[in-house]
C-alpha cells in the first residue's frame, strides 16, 4: 500500500482498489492535500477499467470530520474574481469527477462523519455504516450555505424532506435513521463493519465485469439528471459569497471555539 504525505493511503490494484483517509489525529479532517491526492487517483481510475471496485475508509476513530476548520480546507485564495470563483468549486468538481469514474465504489463509515464527508459519502454508490456511525451537517451552524452541490446530492439520495431536516437543523443523524432513509444501504455492529465490506465488495465482484460496469454507468447518469444537480453551478458563488461576509468569519471561530471547549 502507497502512502501520500498529504493523507491518503492508496492500494492501486485489479480487481479492487483501497483508499484511505489517513489523518487521524484530525478525525481524518479534509484539507487540500487530500483533495489533491484523492484527484490524482480519479484521473488514474478513470483510465482503469481493469479495476472494478474501489473502496474509501478513514483510518482510526472516524471515517472524517469533514473540512479541516483550524486549516480550512481551502488555502488563502489571490488573483482575480473568476480565480477565485474557480478555486471555490474545487471540492465540487472532485465529487463529480467521483461520480463519472467507471468503477463501482463503496463508502465504510464509522463514528463521525461531518459536513463535507457526508457529501464524499453521497458521492459513492454504496455505503456500508457501523452502527455507531454520527453524521451530521453543520455548515449553517458556521454561516456558509450547503455547496458542493451538497443539496441536490442530498436530496437525491434521502428525498428532500429529510434534506431540510439535516441541513437546517444541523443535528446529529444516527445510524438507524442513516439506515431508514436509505442514505446507508448496509448497517452492522462495529465488531461486524469490516465483515459486512468485504461481503458488499464481494457481491460487487462476482458480478459479470461488462454488467457492473455498464449499470454503475447508467446509475451514476441517471443520478446525475436528478433536477437540482442543474442548480448546483452557482455553489462555488455561493461559497465565494460566504467566505467575505463578517457573519461567517464570526460564525467559524465560535464554532471551531465551542470544539475546543
Amino acid at each position: 500500500m502507497a502512502h501520500d504525505d498529504r493523507g491518503l493511503h492508496v492500494r492501486l490494484e485489479a480487481p479492487l482498489t483501497r483508499l484511505t483517509l489517513d489523518r487521524p489525529a484530525s478525525l481524518n479532517s479534509l484539507d487540500d492535500g487530500i483533495r489533491l491526492a484523492l484527484r490524482e487517483v480519479l484521473t488514474e481510475l478513470e483510465d482503469r477499467p481493469d479495476i472494478r471496485v474501489v473502496l474509501l475508509d478513514g483510518a482510526g476513530r472516524a471515517f472524517s470530520a469533514g473540512a479541516d476548520l483550524r486549516a480550512t480546507a481551502y488555502p488563502p485564495i489571490e488573483g482575480d474574481w473568476s480565480t477565485r470563483r474557480h478555486r471555490a468549486g474545487t471540492w465540487q468538481r472532485l465529487l463529480d469527477q467521483l461520480e463519472r469514474v467507471p468503477q463501482a465504489t463503496v463508502a465504510r463509515l464509522h463514528g463521525h462523519v461531518v459536513g463535507g464527508a457526508a457529501l464524499l459519502a453521497a458521492a459513492f454508490d454504496i455505503r456500508v455504516a457501523s452502527a455507531d456511525t454520527r453524521l451530521r451537517i453543520p455548515e449553517l451552524a458556521i454561516g456558509i450555505p450547503l455547496t458542493w452541490a451538497g443539496l441536490p446530492r442530498l436530496i437525491r439520495e434521502v428525498g428532500l424532506p429529510l434534506t431540510r431536516d439535516w441541513v437546517m437543523s444541523g443535528r446529529v443523524v444516527l445510524a438507524e435513521e442513516l439506515s431508514r432513509s436509505g442514505f446507508a444501504q448496509r448497517v452492522a455492529a462495529p465488531e461486524d463493519l469490516d465483515d459486512a465490506v468485504e461481503a458488499c465488495i464481494g457481491e460487487l465482484l462476482a458480478m459479470p465485469p461488462a454488467a457492473l460496469a455498464m449499470t454503475r454507468s447508467m446509475t451514476a447518469a441517471l443520478g446525475r439528471t436528478t433536477p437540482g444537480m442543474a442548480a448546483a453551478w452557482g455553489d462555488a458563488d455561493h461559497q465565494q459569497w460566504a467566505f467575505t461576509e463578517h457573519e461567517y468569519h464570526d460564525a467559524v471561530r465560535a464554532y471551531v471555539d465551542g470544539l475546543r471547549g
